[in-house]
Order: structure tokens, then sequence, then C-alpha cells
């Protein structure tokens, strides 16, 4: 059975060949792949498969001829299609065609103007894979190229005219010569008919892909794909002097003689401007001061990697120029080095210096059947640029290493300038096994060195502080039943950056722990800082990218992030946990209403509520308490407080009880404990760093017992008593705002402070845990939706302390935006401001 054609769209970069792979498509050719997205130079797309530009690109620096550079004007190296880059690049290429070529039912392009220089490389791969080829050559008037390329890369690569014409010769004519060598069909579209004679155009690239059927829908699909303004070099294009060989190269490509005689791909003398002499490497290492610059102008180059085949010598050095070996990142990207049996090589910790690693002897050599390997005694891994007061020194030292690697392309460029041996470090290179040696990989010397346990298979591994919200949420959570937890456990390490390392054995200790840990995590996520550390480069990461914490970030904010959701607070209704009853007692009274107190390790401040509820004016109270699990004095102070007003010579509770929680559960339970621990049909919620004034029962009552059955909250004014250096000091009330549902859109308006009708908490399942705080805003919400509603009574009845150990300052107020979006999730006809991501 004959396979679908793949037709390879060719040409020079900037001439076209977007547009091409555009209208191809349009005219149902499939674009395999994950196509690179358009941006200001290609606002309709590239048409080009992301993962074959990259292993184009990648292979054309590692032949070291990227294309936009000066070296990209040279021919490629003798002997290429055997380097060890192409292979590799070849391996992939193939595995990318070879998963791809039995799905197609129809012609198939590749589009991607690096393979008019690796044309004879697809030629390989399309015979191995029995994939019939077409070539397609996009070409374009060199003036517009040269100017299009000029302003886009020319502050990046310095791509100059000059070189630009020395670019468009070689790519065309090395296309040219391939196709025509391998008797190939050649088919050529010019750039400006799509603009001059787009119908023709079209028929004539039909005519020449007669594979192609498409029908007149899709022509007329492709057409409306021809806009004039994509051809905005034409006007700097026509201000260009161009030398003449390219004038008469283009002309003989519009008229297609392919059958010709052509001139050869390397460019005429009068394209071959002599290039500025490069820096002398003497020059460069007597000016140390303009390295920066140098750097600067480089920033944007790629640089190589060593294909040679290395291992290491019998003895030998190891040296790093930057962090010394006790710190993390030598560890992470010696994992990286091509260096073959490093895994088996076991540190000599005696002869061990801090920027010097030295192996135990091994004279053992190192098996390999794929070909010879160089053995190496002297390797450095360069993670610096130096002052230039250490500039000498630091170059001597480089100079007496065999090898040298460097993660940064820019510093790679400037040690090949200077005469070094230095090759890019791939940050994504197949690790070598260092960090799993025993050294590194063995719970004992985890705990001998830094005192670590093995890290949670499958969890969150948080390293680094995380603040004192998430604290008190992580001990929350971790009160309650295992398993309860929505999402992966949580493995917090927050004494992580406070290691201490003052080996390098030490140092190869704690890298190998994280490289493990991260391994078996389900994800990495770094606490305490605003971007992830440097000195972690180099680790292999199996799951997700790392994470960064936000600051006063939640476990449950954390799981939403891990699963790619928005931040949003955990909300969930817990049933309140098993309750000792600590203190009770009640008259033959019936309570006419009830006063409640959630109390949460708030010992120095529950007393000052407990006395505004006893000098209340209004009889037969009920005052019920609910703990939960403090982890103060505050149950003793108040069973204290309640015994004592029964031993006084004047009682007016109806009831008093004392509740607590076995566990900590959260405000949300508290209330709903007392409330359905309450036996009057209205209930005053009270929080115990709060306080109400003498009438404040009496008059809410009066209102509540003379309003309607949807009646459900009456809420007083609240003056605020802030501590002093709090922001809302000069604030003499809270909110003024009475209860309308408008009101509520943007934002709670009305205090917890208030009392409610015990029958409507009943109605609408009480209160929701809210991670964070705004259970009593959730709750007003939830009353709205069952049809009830409350009144403001205008008198100050109560006080809002406002303090620096309140839940409003410690969780709630850091958390707006979680909130928000839970709130909004929970209650759409909220209109939330901070809701929206």
């Amino acid at each position: 059975m004959t396979r679908p054609p793949l037709l390879l769209v060719v040409g020079m970069h900037r001439s076209g060949t977007s547009l091409l792979g555009g209208v191809l498509q349009r005219l149902g050719v499939a674009l395999p792949g994950e196509t690179i997205a358009g941006d200001d130079h290609n606002p309709e797309g590239y048409f080009e498969w992301d993962q074959v530009v990259a292993t184009q690109e990648r292979l054309l620096i590692d032949l070291e001829r990227w294309w936009p550079s000066a070296q990209g004007t040279l021919a490629l190296p003798a002997g290429w299609l055997e380097h060890p880059a192409t292979l590799d690049a070849r391996a992939r290429l193939h595995g990318l065609l070879a998963a791809e070529v039995a799905a197609q039912e129809g012609p198939w392009a590749i589009k991607d103007p690096r393979c008019s220089r690796l044309l004879p490389l697809w030629l390989a791969l399309c015979r191995e894979l029995e994939i019939p080829l077409q070539i397609v050559l996009a070409v374009r008037d060199p003036a517009e190229v040269v100017a299009s390329l000029v302003r886009r890369d020319g502050p990046l690569t310095g791509m100059d005219a000059y070189r630009a014409q020395q670019l468009w010769w070689r790519h065309n004519l090395e296309a040219i010569h391939t196709a025509r060598e391998a008797l190939l069909p050649l088919a050529v579209v010019d750039f400006a008919r799509w603009f001059d004679q787009p119908a023709q155009q079209l028929q004539d690239l039909l005519a020449a892909l007669p594979s192609l059927q498409p029908s007149g829908e899709q022509q007329r699909h492709a057409l409306a794909l021809i806009r004039p303004e994509h051809r905005r070099s034409l006007e700097a294009g026509q201000q260009l002097v161009l030398a003449p060989p390219l004038r008469r190269l283009y002309a003989r490509l519009l008229r297609r003689p392919v059958t010709q005689r052509w001139p050869s791909a390397e460019p005429p003398g009068r394209l071959r401007r002599q290039a500025p002499p490069p820096l002398l490497p003497s020059w460069l290492e007597a000016h140390p001061a303009e390295w920066p610059a140098w750097l600067e102008r480089h920033r944007h180059f790629p640089a190589p990697r060593c294909w040679r085949r290395f291992a290491l010598g019998p003895d030998p050095v190891l040296n790093v120029c930057g962090p010394a070996w006790t710190a993390l990142e030598p560890h992470c990207r010696l994992q990286r080095l091509p260096l073959l049996g490093l895994e088996q090589r076991r540190i000599d910790p005696a002869r061990c210096l801090l920027h010097q690693l030295r192996l135990e002897p091994d004279p053992r050599p190192v098996a390999t059947d794929a070909g010879p390997v160089e053995l190496l005694a002297s390797v450095a891994l360069n993670l610096e640029l130096p002052p230039p007061a250490r500039a000498a020194e630091w170059l001597a030292h480089l100079r007496s290493r065999q090898v040298i690697w460097d993660p940064d392309p820019a510093r790679v460029l400037l040690l090949r300038a200077l005469a070094l041996p230095a090759w890019w470090l791939d940050p994504e290179a197949p690790v070598n096994g260092w960090l799993q040696q025993p050294a590194a990989n063995d719970p004992a010397c985890w705990a001998s060195h830094l005192g670590l346990a093995p890290s949670e298979k499958g969890a969150l591994l948080v390293c680094g502080a995380a603040g004192a919200i998430w604290d008190r949420a992580l001990a929350q959570e971790a009160s309650q039943p295992r398993g309860q937890s929505a999402g992966p456990r949580i493995d917090y390490r927050p004494g992580w950056p406070e290691l201490i390392i003052e080996s390098p054995a030490a140092g190869l200790a704690r890298a190998g722990w994280l490289q493990a840990a991260v391994l078996e995590a389900e994800r990495l996520v770094v606490a305490g800082v605003q971007a992830l550390p440097s000195d972690w480069q180099g680790l292999a990461v199996a799951a997700a990218d790392p994470l960064l914490l936000p600051a006063e970030a939640t476990p449950a904010e954390l799981r939403a992030l891990h699963r790619g959701e928005p931040l949003q607070a955990l909300a969930e209704d817990r049933p309140s946990p098993a309750t000792d009853s600590v203190f009770a007692w009640h008259s033959s009274r019936v309570p006419r209403a009830s006063v409640l107190v959630s109390l949460f390790n708030y010992a120095d401040r529950i007393e000052a509520a407990l006395a505004s509820v006893a000098v209340q004016t209004a009889a037969d109270l009920e005052l019920i308490v609910v703990d939960d699990a403090s982890t103060d004095q505050g149950v003793e102070t108040v069973r204290a407080w309640m015994q004592a007003q029964l031993d006084g010579p004047h009682q007016t509770f109806a009831r008093l009880l004392l509740l607590r929680h076995t566990r900590n559960t959260g405000l949300a339970a508290a209330r709903n404990t007392a409330f359905a621990a309450a036996q009057a049909p209205w209930c005053f919620v009270l929080d115990a760093d709060n306080a109400l004034f003498p009438a404040a029962v009496t008059q809410c009552l009066a209102l509540a017992e003379a309003g309607a059955e949807p009646l459900a909250v009456v809420h007083p004014l609240l003056a605020v008593e802030a501590e002093p250096g709090r922001p809302d000091e000069q604030r003499t009330l809270a909110s003024t705002a009475s209860w309308q549902r408008q009101r509520l859109l943007g934002g709670n308006v009305v205090d917890a402070m208030a009392l409610v009708r015990r029958s409507a908490w009943e109605r609408v399942g009480g209160y929701t845990h809210i991670e964070g705080g705004w259970e009593d805003f959730d709750f007003w919400c939830k009353l709205v939706e069952a049809g009830f509603y409350g009144v403001q009574c205008p008198q100050l009845l109560a006080v809002y302390r406002s303090h620096a150990e309140s839940m409003s300052h410690t969780a709630t107020n850091r958390s707006w935006r979680a909130l928000s979006r839970t709130l909004q999730a929970r209650h759409p006809w909220l209109q939330l401001p901070l809701a929206t991501p």
C-alpha cells in the first residue's frame, strides 16, 4: 500500500514558509504535532511542529552552525551525518515520524526552514520509513528577507545585511542541490505572487502537488489567509542594495528552471564580506572588566554540547568554580555531566576541599560497547563569572582542567573565546547516577549527616517554613482522622533551609536526599521565598514542575494550586466532634435567649467577654461556651467563672453550660455545637475576644420578637476598640451598613456578633467550615438564599476588639482572594471583586 506523501516545506527564514504552511493546512493537509503559536512577527502562527523545530535547532547548535549566527553561513561540517549529535537528532526525529506516519490518511506536511540545511537527514529518514517525499521551496525577494531578518534578529544576534544575504543564498541553493541529487520533484512557491496573483499562485501550487484535491470551499478558505499586512518588509526591502548574484538567483528561482545547472551553495565572493576579526583571547584575558558587557551581547546565543565520550581516570579531581561542594547546586549539576561510570565512584572525604572533590582511586576500566572513551584526570564545573580582581586566578585554574562544563550558554561562549575547552551543560541532560550512589541515597547517611528521615512517597513535599497561618491550618488538619484531608498528604520540612552543611560528604547527602525526595513526591513545593532557588538547578523532577507556595497560603490552597485550580479556601460541612460536658447548671426557668461563645486559646481574653454577659439587662439568659480543644487554660478559666456565678448573691442566668470538643474542628463546628445545645429560640453569637454592652440582648431581642417569621438576624452597631499600631485604630465604628441583599453582593457588611433565630440556623444547616474564615458571611448568604432577612438595631450594643491575634488578622485578611473565590463559587449571585482570576 502506498503511503500518503509528506510535503516538506523548506526555504530561508522569513520567506513565507509560515504563510505557505497555513495555506496547505486550509487545503486539507495535515500538520502533525503541537504547532508553535503566533507572535508579533507571525500573527497567524508558525505552523511548525515544536518538537521538530527544537530537535533541529539543537542539532545546528551542536554542529556549531546555529542558523542566525555568523557560523550559520558556513557549510555543515564534513561528515556531519555521522556526528553523534546528528545520530541523536535522527533517533528523535525517527521516533516522531514513525509514530505519525501510520496515522496519516492523506497528504501531510512538516514545515521548518532548518530543513533546508538538514535535507540530507530527511531524505535518509524518509527512505528508512518508506515515506514518499515532496519538497516545497518557499522563496521571497532577498531584499525583503534581509530587511525582515535585520529588524527581527539584529538586536539579539547581530544580524546584518551581509550575513542575511549569505544565509539566503545558502538556504535556497543547498535545498535545490540536495533535491536534484536525490531526483526529487521540487515545487517553488514565490511569496510575492500570493499578493499579486493569489488565485493563479494557488492553481500553480495545486498543479505542482497533484496529491492535493481540495474542495472549492477549502480553496476559498486558503485564499482568505492572504492579507496585505503580512508583507510588512516590502517597503524597507526596496531601499536595500543587494549583491547582484542574489538578484540573478532570485530571478532564476522564479522561472523555476530546475533542470539547468545551479551555482554552488557557497556564497560568491561579492557576498563574502570579511567579518570583523573576533577578539583575540589575549585581549579578552587582559580586559576582564569587559566580560559582563561581552556576556550581555551574547546573552541570547546558545552554546554547543560536548558529544565526545568521557569517563573519569583512576584518581580524578573535580573542581567547582562558584559555590563550594557543601552547597546544593554543584551536586545537582554534577549529576547531569556526560561522564560514564560516575555513579560507581566514591568521594574520599579525607582529601576533599571545599571547592575540590577527590574521588577514591579506581583502576577498573569503564565497561562500554559503544566505542572509545577518553579518561579525564581533572574536570571543572564552572558556575560563576568572577570579579575582575579574581579573573587571573580563575583563568589559571580553568586552564589546568581538561574539560569544563558550564550551564550558562553565554559563559560557555566566553570561555571558548578565551581558548578554554568549555561546553554547555544541558540542565535537562540524562542523570548519570551521581545522586543515586549509597553516599547520597542511603537513609543512614541522611540521618547521620542531616538528621532527616526519608520523605513520604506520593506527598506534596514542602521545603521551608510556610508561616503561622499555614502552621495553624496544618495543625488543625493533623487533628482530624487520617484520610479526611482532601488531596495528597503534605510532607512538611520547615527546617530545610537551616540545615548546617560543613563537608562535601554532607553536601552530597543533602543533594541526594532532595533528589530522592522529589522523585518520590507528588510535587516539590518551596516555601518562604519569592523565586525558586537557583541552587536547585539540575534536580531531576519526575512529576510536575516545582511550585512556589504563596505567602500565607493554607494546605487547602496548596492542593488547589497543585490541581491547577484557582486558589480557593476549603469549604466543608464538618460534623461536630465528640464533646465533653465540663460544666452544666440550669434553673427551673425556661431560657428566653441564649448567648453563645466560641473559645479557642483566648484564656487571657475570655473573662472580659463573660463579664459583659453577666451584666446584661435581659433576664433568663442561658450562656453556652464551646471550647474547640484549646491548648491554654481557657477551659479552667471559664469553669471557675461559671462556678463563681453560682456562688454569688444574685443569679441572673437560667442556664450555664461549658462544652469542650475532643479535637479542634474550627469555628463553624464550635458555633454549630453551641446552637445545637441551646434551648432558647434566639441566640446571640459572641466571640471570646469581644464584649457586649449591658442592653445588647434586650434591645436586639425586642426587635426580634416583634418581627415576622422570615426575620432571622438582628445585628447592632459595633464600637471598635483597636490596640495601638493596628491599621483600624482610628475607626470608632465597625460597618454601619444595614442588612440588604444588594449590600452583601460585594462582600460582608454584617459582623458575626448578632442575634440569630435558632430555627433559621437549623433550616439552612448551620455554619459551614471555610478555611481561613468568612463562615459568618457564608451563613448570611445561606439565610438569604432560604428567604430569610435581617435588620439592624440602630444602637451601639457591642464592642469589636481589633488585635494582632484575632482570626481576621491571622487568617481571613490574608486569604481574601481564596475566600472570595470560594464564596463566589458557593453563592453565584455574589459579585465579589477579588473572585476573578
